[in-house]
């Protein structure tokens, strides 16, 4: 049949009971997801972002630890007034509680740190943790203390920042920390647990810090 000339067309029929199947079909889709797949997914973003934020936590804290063992080691100057040098005996005393505070504080939540991490970063955030804490509980005195904690700092966040695409600091860091946790297992000769590497000779001053 011809309209003026043009071809009469006929369009194709709908099939409405197909469509509102396509409909139902990606409306229960969509709940799907949305009751089932989405709380999945959000409880793995928020476990995603707690684990970075105990890995950024913990490597801040050893470095903070390392900034405390740095200044407790700190010699004091020998022009400096009684003033001075009293009032800078009482910043190593505080830091040193300020580094035992914070190490105790890091070892009793070791499990969740090291959860934050894969392997073998995992085994090598238990190793600093455990050291640490066995430092500050041996007999040594609070300045070997410091100096082992502030060698053990750049080893360790070396570890927990590196990559395979930086293999070969990644490696020494390792053996660094294995042989500082190592020293520290074993007591020196003449002295009770004193890592060997860390024997310095005793100041003449009678520093009250080193005791």
């Amino acid at each position: 049949m011809h309209t003026l000339g043009v071809p009469f067309f006929n369009p194709p029929s709908i099939n409405w009971d197909t469509v509102a199947t396509a409909g139902a079909t990606a409306a229960f889709v969509t709940l799907a997801v949305e009751y089932m797949a989405k709380p999945r997914l959000e409880a793995r973003k928020e476990r995603v972002l707690e684990d970075a934020r105990l890995r950024r936590d913990l490597v801040t804290a050893m470095m903070d630890l390392s900034l405390s063992a740095s200044i407790i080691i700190s010699q004091l100057p020998d022009e400096a007034s009684a003033e001075v040098k009293q009032s800078l005996r009482e910043e190593r005393k505080r830091h040193y509680e300020r580094m035992s505070s914070r190490i105790n504080a890091l070892h009793d939540e070791a499990g969740r740190y090291a959860r934050a991490f894969k392997e073998p970063k995992r085994t090598g955030v238990l190793r600093y943790l455990n050291c640490v804490k066995g430092v500050v509980l041996s007999p040594r005195t609070r300045h070997r203390q410091a100096e082992v904690v502030h060698s053990l700092a750049v080893p360790a966040v070396t570890i927990l920042e590196g990559t395979l695409w930086w293999p070969i600091p990644y490696a020494k860091a390792w053996m660094k920390l294995e042989g500082l946790v190592a020293d520290t297992e074993v007591p020196a000769d003449g002295e009770e647990a004193v890592a060997p590497h860390q024997r310095r000779p005793r100041s003449s001053t009678g520093d009250p810090a080193r005791s």
